[in-house]
């Protein structure tokens, strides 16, 4: 999903990007409205998030000239300002064809969330565009915007003089002070402003050396003296920066910066020293939330990075994978099933579909695919975080795992399972990590009684898979019990702990249709229960054996396999001539679209990579489908983004399978495919 942001502020205009496009959205980006027009022109995102103010064109008057624009004037519109927030501003926002008004700031969460529900509603036609119904004329909407706009310049105007003033004050105020040494008497003399950076009333305190260095931080105190007494003794100057501490307690940061303004001519001593001191607090507190903010972007590009190498290496090694898949199903096809060897070919397709959920992972954590939910077992699962967590925690901390291996299968995400396991088993480990104990984890199979008590905290009655962490830890205190689960609620130290892992953990749950509940006495630890409803499925083998004999064999038809991989295309053809299909296979997509065009009537079905030199699949099927509407198209892909429906139905795709794609599967779409066709 492609998403326009407009925004003149490079900061909050980075903070967007990379927020959007760790939610997987591709993101364009204009300073102005002008710019964003610019961008329009010949193509058209999904969304639009505008800010208000903005030179050359402001929002306002991008957002009147999208819905005057016949090609643009469908597309989701949301404006997102901090200084047009009035009732008057987001009425005129309305009358002009937004579809939200959003004051900045806004929580994270609930900005993805205001973005996603404004493209569902309007892809849905919930949303209908104000403009579209408007009884206001334009003249009218015209007076409107320069009522708006006129009150927003003054209202500017005013903050302007008041920065000025402030800043007049400001420059009164400075914090610059002075002090100055006379060695011929061996007086001091402070400036007021001295006697205010030290915390000092001037009528109290006569100016001192004593009162100089009492007031430097315990820490900074020797290197302090140090200095005064080789600017006194020797006539060396000297640059410090050190803290101090005022009267009521609080620290403080100055730098002092001395000058020795006369000397003795016949012993080169000072006579006399002048020092300008300044407190440098604000301004360091301003540097500090500077670098922090500059390490947080570091970290994103870091992580956007880490995510581009992961979808490149997860194309290359799904590739691999559906090679070394490939055959061994193709070995296992021509074995009996009570040999060894068909065994030991299971053996291999079992670690490679393991080796393809460890990819999946990579991607779902880098944010590159779209979470599905799936029947699936959580034993594994479980297990895997287990024999993980044992190897990276103290052996002060005792394990206990009870996993019962008849737990039915819950309909999940296998990433976002994983997610919710290690982040309750590290926060048990956490709660232990000074004094030790006992981490118990187990799985089973309950049955919830209209009856139980747990049914009043929400829980329906009926069969779930009960996941069970415990700790032997400092426990929750019971007037934050009912808190843990808050976004940014934590009561780990700064630094060590965001506040979301429980907040992620009971949004994922809840997700699937399951419940967590926590129990926790001070002192003694605390129990999470994480109920999933189960359902009910053939298992694995069973199913793909029941598969294999129920497979439907094609008629002949005639499929073109375009991949850039030759052993790709090897295994490909491999299995389609088993299934029963005619195949014409080429590593080159321009080759294939040649193919194609030359005799279009002569193939029933197109199966493409995506990612290949040239011509992309999207750019392959998008052509193929202007030669040919009711041609069908599988793409076939190691790694990519995820096509949106709007994709598919542009570009004539049928089916969208990721690699390693199995004999069984590859089976099972082409049959869904004739059985949709007929």
């Amino acid at each position: 999903m492609k998403i326009l942001v407009v925004e003149d502020d490079e900061n909050s205009r980075v903070l967007q990007q990379d927020l959007l496009e760790s939610e997987g959205y591709e993101v364009w980006v204009a300073e102005n409205g002008k710019d964003a027009l610019l961008i329009l022109k010949g193509k058209a995102p999904d969304l639009i998030i505008s800010d208000i103010l903005m030179p050359v064109m402001d929002g306002y008057a991008l957002c009147r000239a999208i819905r005057n624009d016949p090609e643009l004037r469908d597309i989701p519109f949301i404006f997102y300002t901090a200084t047009y927030t009035s009732p008057m501003d987001e009425q005129l926002a309305r009358d002009l064809g937004a579809n939200r008004f959003l004051i900045k700031p806004m929580d994270p969460m609930k900005f993805l969330e205001e973005v996603k529900n404004t493209v569902n509603q309007c892809q849905s036609k919930n949303d209908i565009i104000e403009s579209d119904k408007s009884v206001k004329s334009p003249i009218k909407l015209e007076e409107e915007y320069a009522a708006v706009l006129a009150r927003k310049l003054d209202k500017k105007v005013a903050d302007l003089e008041h920065v000025q003033d402030s800043l007049k004050k400001a420059q009164k105020i400075a914090h610059i002070g002075n002090w100055d040494w006379c060695g011929k008497s061996d007086n001091l003399w402070f400036s007021d402003e001295m006697f205010n950076i030290l915390g000092i009333n001037p009528e109290q305190k006569t100016a001192s050396i004593d009162i100089l260095q009492k007031s430097v931080h315990q820490d900074d105190q020797e290197k302090v003296s140090d200095a005064i007494c080789k600017a006194i003794n020797q006539g060396i100057p000297f640059q410090l920066e050190h803290r101090i501490v005022l009267p009521d307690g609080k620290n403080r940061i100055i730098v002092q910066e001395a000058e020795i303004s006369v000397k003795d001519p016949e012993t080169g001593r000072p006579i006399r020293i002048v020092c300008t001191v300044q407190d440098i607090t604000e301004r360091k507190k301003l540097e500090q939330e500077k670098a922090k903010f500059e390490e947080t972007l570091r970290r994103t590009e870091k992580s956007r990075a880490l995510g581009t190498l992961a979808s490149g290496i997860a194309h290359d090694f799904n590739n691999i994978l559906m090679i070394i898949l490939g055959y061994a199903e193709m070995i296992k096809l021509h074995l009996q099933q009570d040999s060894s060897a068909f065994s030991y070919a299971h053996q291999i397709i079992a670690a490679g579909k393991r080796a393809a959920e460890l990819i999946n992972q990579i991607l779902a954590f880098s944010r590159h695919v779209e979470q599905e939910k799936r029947p699936i077992e959580i034993q594994p699962i479980v297990k895997e975080i287990i024999k993980f967590i044992r190897s990276s925690i103290p052996a002060t901390i005792e394990i206990k795992q009870k996993i019962d291996k008849q737990c039915p299968a819950i309909m999940g995400d296998t990433t976002q399972i994983h997610q919710v396991v290690m982040n309750l088993c590290t926060n048990a480990y956490y709660s232990m990590k000074d004094t030790g104990g006992m981490l118990s984890v187990y799985l089973e199979k309950v049955l919830v009684d209209p009856i139980d008590p747990i049914t009043k905290f929400g829980v329906n009655a009926g069969v779930y898979v009960r996941l069970g962490v415990s700790d032997t830890g400092c426990g929750i205190e019971k007037n934050i019990l009912e808190r843990v689960f808050e976004p940014y609620f934590t009561t780990k130290p700064q630094g060590e702990g965001t506040g979301l892992g429980l907040a992620v953990v009971q949004g994922i749950v809840q997700g699937h249709h399951g419940h967590i509940k926590v129990y926790s006495e001070t002192g003694k630890g605390s129990t999470f229960h994480v109920y999933f409803p189960i359902i009910n499925i053939v298992k694995q083998e069973e199913k793909e054996n029941l598969l294999l004999e129920k497979i439907k064999r094609g008629k002949g038809q005639h499929i073109l396999v375009v991949d850039d991989e030759e052993q790709i295309i090897h295994i490909l053809k491999t299995m389609l001539i088993k299934m029963g299909y005619r195949v014409t296979a080429t590593n080159n997509s321009k080759e294939a679209l040649s193919l194609f065009t030359k005799n279009p009537l002569a193939f029933d079905m197109v199966i493409t990579d995506i990612a290949m030199p040239h011509m992309n699949g999207k750019q392959l099927s998008e052509a193929i489908f202007e030669i040919r509407k009711d041609i069908p198209i599988i793409v076939c892909t190691g790694f990519t983004e995820i096509m949106t429906e709007k994709d598919k139905k542009q570009f004539g795709i049928k089916k969208y399978l990721m690699k390693p794609v199995l004999f069984t599967k590859l089976a099972e779409a082409l049959d869904e495919i004739w059985t949709f066709s007929k």
